[in-house]
């Protein structure tokens, strides 16, 4: 009797797909940055207590890793 293993699938097209994902959040980083910045100011505004901090904070966390980002990359290209 022979033992039967099912096929393999590609996975390539999955791969791509997940490439592609990643590329576009890659892209939107820098206007998610400006969104959550801006929504968080107004949040302050309006007295929203913690959520504006939160959404201020996340703004300026995706401003550093940008920044380190581009740092980054300047110090491995020297």
């Amino acid at each position: 009797m022979k033992l039967r293993l099912p096929k393999r699938h590609s996975t390539a097209n999955a791969e791509a797909t997940l490439a592609l994902v990643c590329e576009s959040l890659d892209r939107s980083i820098p206007m998610l940055r400006t969104f959550f910045i801006v929504v968080g100011v107004i949040a302050a505004a309006a007295r929203t207590g913690i959520l504006s901090d939160f959404l201020f904070v996340t703004g300026l966390l995706l401003q550093l890793a940008i920044w380190f980002q581009h740092w980054w990359i300047q110090q491995r290209t020297r």
